[in-house]
């Protein structure tokens, strides 16, 4: 069975500029454009139950995402600025204590539950 992928943080860096006409004044340390927004419609596809969530907790996703854009420029001081638009198409989830204690129950995790094994291009 192929490993799950390294989760890797996506926080900004104390280098990186938080000027943005979508950030208000106090800098955020993740960028806006990674926040995604569910509504009742799409928590309920996922079967969330969410009513008892509160702010700060976490919710394990996993995604699928097609590249929609690609984009590269260079500016006139030689910078070389790239970009990759994703348009997430498939989502599942679960909250951290029912996934802990669904590996509890197993010796080894299924991917399968996620659409991992069904997913053809």
């Amino acid at each position: 069975m192929e490993a799950m992928p390294h989760m890797v943080d996506m926080a900004r860096s104390n280098e990186e500029d938080d000027s943005s006409p979508l950030v208000s004044n106090s800098p955020e340390k993740y960028p806006y454009g990674l926040r995604i927004c569910l509504t009742h419609e799409e928590l309920e596809k996922l079967n969330v139950d969410h009513t008892d969530w509160s702010v700060g907790e976490i919710f394990h996703l996993h995604a699928f995402a097609k590249v929609v854009a690609i984009s590269t420029n260079e500016d006139t001081d030689g910078n070389v600025n790239c970009s990759v638009n994703l348009q997430i198409t498939h989502l599942s989830g679960e909250s951290e204590d029912a996934e802990n204690e669904a590996e509890e129950e197993s010796d080894e995790p299924s991917l399968e539950k996620f659409g991992y094994l069904r997913y053809n291009k």
